[in-house]
């Protein structure tokens, strides 16, 4: 990371590590019936390729197998090994055998071409070459001498070329005649300029790839059922999102795709007239040049390495290259052939694909190029895991999907929990030309990984992507089913030009459950285009955004970069903002750098409030900075809504905006239902004060620039800027399991005895985001408490963030036993909503299910940050049986009691003695052990309590 605030890639170096048992494997010159064991003896085949045999079906005790370099291995490899702990099974290449790359490919190299089409269908035939082959492919490349390889488009209509700043720029639009989004019939839209009067049978029975809907628009390939050349109408099956997702609006762009009637581009494109199991091959290539003096690949397979169970790989420093999707381009990714809907195995292909359960696997060093998708894990069958995965230095390179895909098998629309995705690793991986041909019904980013408990992401620099370069949907989705422990880090990443074929969606994207630490990151250009609404109106701002917590909770977003190409909304080059968040709460935005955004900060649902903008920059702001509640029409309509009664709750009192500094922008914001327009920075400032925020004080308006040189890539203060040294401290507390309650000890709004709880927690009940904001909490109620006892710890530093309790005042807070056991009801899915009803039913959520401060017989640990001059209570849940910590001459003393038993432990250490101390005590009732940990270390230890 330099310190201008940009991220440049640095891979660790591939090392040849083999393991006790060696084979050796060149496709081009190896034997199956040799011994394997020797470069001078190496197999044909790996023995799991199905044409392997002899000694190469055999492999023994084999743990490595080695790929020559300079060779092309072809064909696919289904698993039937693993290895064990200590002992992985590798795929790997020594540097010092062969010369160059040591490929696995998924194509066929393709010779004996003809000159000339007999398909009466393809124009200029004598341009054409044609080879009957066995296979029915879906790409086809030239490989130059050096390797280096380019990809033939299937044929299609316009001819067109994906552009460097817009790639849909040469398709289609569609001119929806007379109405701009109400179809004439079904689903269905018009192009009176480019359609109109065609032949039926050169629009009929295409794959069209179009634009749609309101938001998340991503193009992906359904089939024409039917055309209408009198007015260039075109239906076609609809496409899924809900909502208006199946709107079509005027000015949309589309293309045509894989008819023998497109075959026309001079520039080169191929088509393939299937007959049984393969059929022609017809290709026209650039400048008319011929396939015989030319190395032409052909995809053959979608997988290369697949396995329903996988523990123990490591495969290392391998090329994989040339692979073909599915003959049927339009099958979606969901499996409309079972009730409920699962998942289709051929949507969802991998050059590595796991597909039902994968431990302890090691992905690294390896390129991963002109391929569809490079590794996909999916959990299959209950409870099974992907876990303990690492994929790392590898480079990606012009993909049709993404890059890494890693999933727990279940998603929006499940009643349950399928398997477990656990301890996933990406770090340091290159990614390029990423998720332009999704398949229907996905989207196209690179690294995606849906319901993680654990993942760690970071060094990773993706340019250029269809979508998201990061998207990451934390814990678990719509369904049932307890995670105690979530943790997601993603920082010092680079997302560059991303969302350039979406919308709706963020360069870096969270969603559902934390604690998620975003940081350190660098977001630039995330697209987002809305070409139909800015070319209709004149203006759009699009809708990509550097950063965007979808439905995200308890999230940590700080010290990242976010970087728009152009704040102006009659530019197709517009960056909507830097951060959105839609139904999200329990956020904090802080010491980011957002520069060049038509907004600053979005939010869409904020009723819940509970988040915190600190200490950020914001500068080059085209519209508004602060864009938290939907705006008025007018300035007028704003201020008439709000001399009203309020429309809808928000909560203010739990919302912080302090310590940010403002240059060049337009206004300051909106946070009121009556979306008021509060254009500069003493009227929102004022209006958050008189709203009762925890902190109104949202910072300063400097008029010079903050920034040194921010359109160049610099993003370091300017020497004189007033925001140097003046950034935002906040507390982060680490993701601890099973957290029931977390106070930080600063009043709500203007009631200092309200102390917000502001733990996460994924419990089983949570299944619906726009509920999370009703789930029981457990807020304290301060006795005896007034402003003057808040003061500003060392913690953080735009808020009073510690309470001083005094004996003399019998100051304390509380929360009564019925706040801790309240039932709660909510109605939950009994079966999953896909296909069929979810028969939703209604649940009293009581006793040990709630997951509350009331302890039963699961572990306690209890974590607190304070100083003490005398003896004290810290916290206490106890009458006959329960916890309580206190000072008790001057030492910590834990205490669990239950059934007429009683535990204790007692620091060595003196806490009372007028300086902070970080102190956690731990009650572990299987090994019947109590501990304490005063400031990091392990402080006293004695024996506890077991379940009782």
């Amino acid at each position: 990371m330099l310190e201008t605030g940009d991220i440049r890639w640095q891979p660790e170096a591939f090392r040849y590590t083999p393991g006790a048992s060696v084979r050796y494997i060149d496709f081009e010159q190896g034997d199956d019936g040799n011994d394997g064991t020797s470069p001078q003896r190496p197999w044909k085949h790996h023995p799991w390729d199905k044409r392997a045999s002899k000694n190469a079906a055999r492999p023994g005790d084999a743990d490595t197998y080695v790929f020559k370099g300079g060779v092309i291995y072809r064909g696919l490899l289904t698993a039937n090994q693993n290895g064990r702990d200590g002992a992985p099974i590798r795929l790997t290449r020594d540097p010092v055998w062969g010369a160059g790359p040591a490929v696995l490919a998924g194509s066929e190299r393709i010779s004996g071409w003809t000159r000339g089409a007999d398909h009466p269908k393809i124009p200029d035939p004598q341009s054409v070459w044609h080879a009957a082959i066995d296979f029915a492919p879906r790409s086809v490349w030239i490989v130059e001498p050096d390797g280096r390889s380019r990809r033939i488009p299937l044929a299609r209509h316009p001819n067109w070329t994906s552009q460097p700043e817009d790639h849909k720029q040469q398709w289609f639009r569609w001119t929806n005649d007379p109405h701009p989004f109400r179809p004439r019939t079904g689903f269905s839209a018009n192009d009176s300029k480019n359609l109109k009067g065609r032949d039926k049978d050169f629009v009929e029975g295409a794959l069209i790839y179009s634009e749609f809907g309101w938001v998340m628009g991503t193009p992906y390939p359904t089939r024409v059922r039917a055309f209408d050349p009198q007015d260039g109408s075109v239906r076609f099956e609809s496409w899924t999102g809900g909502g208006n997702a199946s709107v079509i609006f005027r000015g949309m762009r589309y293309y045509l795709e894989d008819k023998p009637q497109y075959l026309d581009d001079p520039q080169g494109e191929f088509w393939f007239d299937k007959k049984g199991a393969g059929g022609v091959l017809y290709l026209r290539l650039p400048a008319g040049a011929d396939p015989n003096t030319l190395a032409i690949e052909a995809g053959r397979y979608s997988d290369l390495i697949v396995a329903d169970s996988a523990s123990h790989w490591e495969i290392t420093g391998l090329t994989f290259r040339w692979t073909s999707p599915a003959w049927e381009l339009d099958l979606p990714a969901w499996d409309f052939r079972t009730k409920p809907f699962g998942y289709r195995p051929d949507t969802h292909p991998g050059c590595i694909r796991i597909w039902g359960r994968g431990e302890h696997l090691r992905i690294a060093n390896c390129v991963f190029e002109d391929v569809v998708m490079p590794i996909h894990m999916q959990a299959v069958g209950a409870g099974s895991p992907i876990r303990d995965i690492a994929i790392e230095d590898n480079l990606f390179r012009n993909t049709d999907v993404g890059a890494a895909h890693l999933r727990d098998g279940a998603g929006w629309g499940f009643a349950e929990p399928v398997g477990v995705l656990d301890d996933v690793r990406i770090y340091r991986n290159r990614a390029e030309n990423i998720g332009f041909r999704p398949f229907r019904y996905q989207r196209g980013s690179a690294i995606d990984l849906s319901h993680p408990q654990r993942a760690h992401i970071a060094g990773n620099v993706i340019e250029r992507c269809g979508a998201q370069a990061i998207n990451v949907v934390g814990g678990k989705s719509a369904y049932r089913g307890d995670v105690p422990l979530v943790r997601v880090l993603i920082h010092q990443n680079k997302a560059w030009k991303t969302m350039q074929n979406a919308n709706d969606f963020g360069g870096i994207e969270s969603w559902q459950h934390g604690p998620v630490y975003i940081f350190n990151n660098l977001s630039f250009d995330a697209r987002g285009q809305w070409e139909d609404r800015r070319t209709f109106h004149g203006q759009s701002p699009g809708f990509g955004h550097a950063y965007y917590l979808d439905g995200g909770f308890k999230h940590y977003v700080f010290n990242n970069i976010a970087w728009g190409l152009s704040n102006d909304p009659t530019s197709p080059l517009v960056n909507c903002s830097a951060f959105q968040e839609i139904i999200s709460y329990q956020n904090v935005f802080f010491n980011n750098t957002a520069y060049n955004f038509y907004t600053g900060s979005r939010r869409q649902a904020p009723h819940a409030g509970r988040n915190k903008y600190l200490g950020n920059v914001w500068q080059s702001i085209g519209e508004r900075v602060f864009r938290h509640a939907d705006p008025a029409k007018t300035a007028a309509d704003g201020n008439a809504a709000d001399a009203g009664p309020p429309k809808e709750h928000y909560d203010y009192g739990s919302n912080a905006y302090a310590n940010n500094f403002f240059h060049d922008v337009a206004q300051m914001g909106v946070f009121e239902p009556s979306g008021r327009w509060l254009d500069r920075l003493d009227q929102f400032r004022d209006a958050l004060r008189q709203r009762g925020a925890m902190a109104w004080e949202t910072g300063e308006y400097a008029e010079a620039s903050i920034l040194r040189n921010p359109a160049q890539g610099d993003f370091r203060l300017a020497p004189n800027s007033p925001a140097v040294d003046r950034g935002a401290v906040v507390f982060v507390p680490w993701a601890l399991s099973g957290v029931a309650a977390e106070w930080n000890f600063y009043h709500a709004g203007n009631n200092p005895a309200d102390l917000i709880d502001e733990h996460w927690y994924a419990k089983d009940y949570m299944t619906d985001r726009d509920d999370y904001h009703l789930r029981p909490t457990y807020p304290l109620k301060a006795v005896h408490v007034a402003e003057e006892d808040y003061f500003v710890g060392p913690l953080e530093n735009y808020v009073r963030g510690a309470l001083r309790f005094a004996s003399a005042k019998k100051t304390y807070a509380t929360a009564t036993h019925a706040d801790l056991t309240k039932p709660y009801r909510v109605k939950l899915a009994t079966r999953a909503r896909h296909g069929q009803d979810p028969n939703y039913q209604e649940f009293a959520i009581a006793g040990e299910d709630l997951k509350s401060p009331q302890v039963f017989a699961g572990n306690l640990l209890i974590e607190a940050y304070f100083k003490a001059s005398a003896d004290g209570l810290l916290i206490s849940k106890m009458d006959t049986a329960g916890y309580r910590l206190r000072i008790v001459g001057g030492r910590a003393e834990f205490t669990i009691a239950g059934e007429g038993q009683q535990a204790s432990v007692r620091s060595q250490t003196n806490l009372a003695d007028d300086r902070w101390h970080h102190l956690i005590v731990e009650a572990d009732r299987q090994k019947k052990s109590l501990a304490i940990y005063v400031d990091g270390k392990l402080d006293s230890r004695s024996d506890g309590l077991g379940p009782v």
